[in-house]
């Protein structure tokens, strides 16, 4: 099934894409959108979050800890959680 509605190009080039349109593809405020040309059809499509767009994105730990300290502080969290949950594997 195929759904047409119109909308108007701004001066400066913008278009709002439909409510309809917009729930029927999942897409929100502030997610992004990849748009083709395939011939002379446009297409529209959300683009779904990578691991790529949250690299980095956690700030690293302040102060900075040594790999064996992190080593330390998860087999101790691990530790905690399994005796909380009564697991008994790694």
């Amino acid at each position: 099934m195929t759904t047409e509605l119109l909308t108007v190009v701004t001066r400066k080039g913008q278009v709002t894409i439909p409510a309809a349109i917009r729930r029927s593809l999942g897409i929100k405020q502030g997610d992004t959108v990849t748009v083709a040309i395939e011939g002379d059809a446009v297409k529209l499509r959300p683009t779904r979050a990578s691991i790529r767009d949250f690299y980095q994105t956690v700030p690293a730990l302040t102060p900075p800890r040594t790999w064996a300290e992190i080593t330390e502080v998860a087999a101790a969290e691990h530790a905690s959680r399994a005796a909380t949950e009564g697991l008994d594997q790694p």
